[in-house]
């Protein structure tokens, strides 16, 4: 059977209608009872851009990050370093390239928010001293009520040539200001002890500079570093000379220097959260309560296989991909939620997990329907999901997410 081009176009032309016509569709996935997840009805365009809001929403993002980064970005030092991290918190095997001590996943046990900043050479100017080298970094999107559990400067060093002994030398890295005639000056911020024959990240605690960053944006002269032999007076060399990257190095960014910040979530950022879960809870209570058409949704069908099971947990993947959020979430690709789903009926067995109250509740509704409702079959357990993502720049914050798996079910 033999086709001409004009068919060839036409068939691809349906096919490239029939990609717009799925993308603008996604599905509603459900649990049919049999251990097999089917889908229950196709989503509008509009029903996915209000859940893209809600999630966002959950997320503490205002809007979708416009920042799509491709899979040779994540070779960058700073990207590469939190993936580590990443991996790390979901109990992955890590090679440890970054040298990460007890004081770093200390850091990373205590802190909800974990960013990463590249040094812009754009915004830097030379100072008094000419064998240093300055960074400066766009801190601005640190959130000024978070706390500051600890930031650190991470330079790499490689072996050079013209210095493979023991010979020792220091790293000292001082904060950039300004005096009061508009002069740049140096302040001390921390050194680090260096042998030449040495090859991997050196780590300098830097949380002074950047609590003074964030409290005045307009400080933010970025730091300086230099390098010391020990002779009999602390010789000055230049960085590259013991084999420090500066900039990006010829194999890539992979050895880019890059700060780090461990974060803590302020109280005001905290109630800010809480209020938008809180509002976002009550217009989904007051549309469940006002809507007069539940047999659409499958979670209330009274017919479904699902709602006629004994309280237990369900089955619920949010794919990423889908939002399109993989282009700008690094990881994870999407995460199981789960959800609890069934009836809280007399008797409640040992399956149900049901509290005494729970108990008591369902007798008092046997008795007298009007005096209080069943009990709900509601999640007892919950867990948090980490998320590496890029900002609206080339900056990556990997943030931990409280409550967001269900773990187990019971009847409350």
């Amino acid at each position: 059977m033999k086709f001409n081009k004009h068919f060839w176009i036409k068939l691809f032309v349906i096919a490239l209608h029939a990609n717009e016509i799925f993308a603008a569709f996604s599905g509603l996935y459900v649990d049919n009872g049999k251990g097999q997840t089917v889908i229950e009805r196709f989503i509008s365009r509009k029903e996915k851009l209000k859940f893209e809001r809600e999630m966002l929403s959950i997320l503490g993002l205002p809007r979708k990050p416009r920042k799509v980064f491709n899979s040779s970005e994540l070779e960058t030092s700073a990207p590469k370093f939190l993936l580590e991290v990443y991996k790390s918190l979901e109990g992955s095997e890590v090679e440890n390239d970054f040298n990460l001590g007890s004081d770093d996943y200390r850091s990373v046990k205590e802190s909800d928010a974990i960013m990463t900043f590249l040094s812009h050479t754009d915004h830097v100017n030379s100072v008094r001293h000419e064998k240093g080298k300055r960074l400066w970094f766009d801190v601005s999107d640190v959130p000024v009520g978070d706390t500051i559990v600890n930031a650190e400067l991470r330079l790499y060093k490689q072996l050079n040539s013209e210095m493979m002994d023991d010979t020792k030398c220091t790293i000292n890295v001082y904060q950039v200001v300004l005096d009061l005639n508009g002069d740049k000056q140096l302040e001390f911020v921390d050194a680090v002890n260096v042998t030449g024959d040495y090859e991997g990240w050196l780590v300098f605690n830097v949380s002074s500079p950047l609590l003074n960053w964030v409290a005045f944006p307009t400080s933010n002269k970025g730091l300086y570093f230099s390098v010391h032999k020990h002779l009999k007076s602390l010789h000055e060399i230049h960085p590259e000379n013991l084999g420090i990257i500066s900039t990006s190095s010829s194999d890539g960014e992979s050895q880019q220097p890059f700060m780090v910040a461990f974060l803590k979530y302020g109280a005001n950022s905290q109630k800010a959260k809480i209020r938008r879960i809180r509002d976002t809870t009550v217009r989904r209570k007051k549309k469940i309560e006002g809507s007069s058409n539940q047999k659409t949704n499958p979670f209330y069908a009274p017919e479904s296989p699902w709602s006629l099971r004994n309280c237990q947990i369900q089955t619920l993947y949010v794919n990423f991909k889908d939002l399109n959020w993989h282009e700008w979430i690094i990881a994870p690709d999407g995460y199981a939620a789960y959800y609890c789903s069934g009836l809280c009926d007399f008797p409640l067995n040992a399956q149900m997990n049901a509290t005494n109250h729970a108990v008591v509740q369902t007798l008092v509704h046997l008795v007298s329907p009007a005096d209080a409702p069943k009990a709900c079959c509601v999640p007892t357990k919950l867990g948090s999901i980490a998320v590496l993502y890029y900002l609206e720049d080339n900056n990556v914050i990997l943030k931990k997410y409280r409550n967001m798996i269900a773990k187990s079910c019971g009847c409350h």
